[in-house]
């Protein structure tokens, strides 16, 4: 009983994220520009959001889908369902499917299990490569304490932050002393931004959880999200030198004076001059619209109305799957 119970669940969540992901992959290129004229931190919230959409909404469906069937279960409530006479948890639409040959079904785990390990095995074999990353950061770094940051002796100018749960800031010695006090505290003031919201970290997590989007609409997701975590961090450093348009500045400078490759996303780093360059500083140049209330007011209660739509339809829900 429990393996059908698994199965029913396997396939329904399958069945909704893919739903989910084709309703985005139509819906997200037509509101991508709206979204970019939303300030940072909310446009941050709410592609959080739509990354993790159909993995968050295909286990939700199928746990409401499925609560009949663990009701009856426990008979609190039976006969709901003539199909629940064999004592088998079940989605009505997914029945019929759940039954087929074990055969069938050790098959199909063991396929999934091996997709399973081999993407454990790329996991691990990152945050290995990761880890000896940060290991020769910090063999060639030499940490100033009173900026809190680490200076790479360099000819090369970059500087970046790199670290997953205790990440630091790098810069390398030439830029270190090409920036005036005041450009230095903008791009100090950037990095330690990215530091204290771990962004790193955030983005491999964002990065995994987005697997169940098409290819091309989790690549748009990513890159929308990496703009509007630079330009939070953008407004951090406007709030460290009290200037947008020193921020801006330096930005610019930074970028002319760049004559290395920064370490690819591959090492989970995030560069001062990585990306987007133009859009932070038009969006440090003009100011976006702020949100209105009255839409976050009327984007929660649609949210409401989901929800309680799908507590009200469980049953209905239940015997559609």
């Amino acid at each position: 009983m429990i393996s059908y119970f698994i199965h029913s669940g396997i396939l329904a969540t399958l069945c909704f994220a893919s739903i989910i992901s084709l309703l985005s992959a139509l819906l997200y290129p037509k509101v991508r520009n709206k979204l970019a004229q939303i300030p940072c931190q909310s446009r941050e919230k709410i592609l959080t959001l739509w990354s993790l959409s159909p993995i968050v909404i295909g286990i939700s469906l199928t746990f409401f889908g499925l609560l009949p069937s663990e009701i009856d279960n426990h008979e609190v409530m039976t006969d709901h369902c003539s199909s629940h006479e064999n004592g088998i948890a079940h989605l009505c639409w997914f029945d019929p499917i759940v039954h087929i040959s074990d055969v069938a079904w050790m098959f199909a785990l063991s396929l999934m299990a091996i997709m399973v390990i081999f993407n454990s095995y790329k996991a691990f074999n990152l945050l290995i490569k990761h880890w000896k990353f940060q290991t020769t950061l910090h063999a060639i770094s030499k940490k100033e304490p009173q900026r809190d940051i680490f200076q790479i002796a360099s000819e090369k100018i970059f500087v970046f932050s790199s670290g997953l749960f205790v990440p630091h800031a790098f810069i390398s010695s030439t830029l270190l002393n090409k920036l005036s006090t005041q450009q230095l505290d903008v791009v100090l003031a950037h990095e330690q931004a990215h530091c204290q919201r771990r962004d790193v970290l955030r983005r491999l997590l964002l990065s995994c959880a987005a697997l169940f989007h098409f290819p091309k609409t989790r690549q748009q997701l990513l890159d929308d999200l990496e703009l509007a975590h630079e330009q939070i961090c953008d407004i951090a450093a406007i709030k460290k030198v009290g200037d947008r348009f020193l921020v801006a500045e330096t930005i610019i400078e930074i970028a002319r004076q760049l004559n290395t490759l920064i370490p690819t996303k591959e090492n989970e780093v995030m560069a001062f001059c990585g990306s987007h360059i133009d859009l932070r500083v038009k969006h440090l140049l003009e100011q976006p619209n702020p949100v209105r209330q009255s839409t976050l007011f009327f984007s929660a209660l649609l949210f409401s109305l989901v929800l309680i739509g799908i507590l009200t339809l469980t049953m209905p829900l239940h015997h559609f799957l």
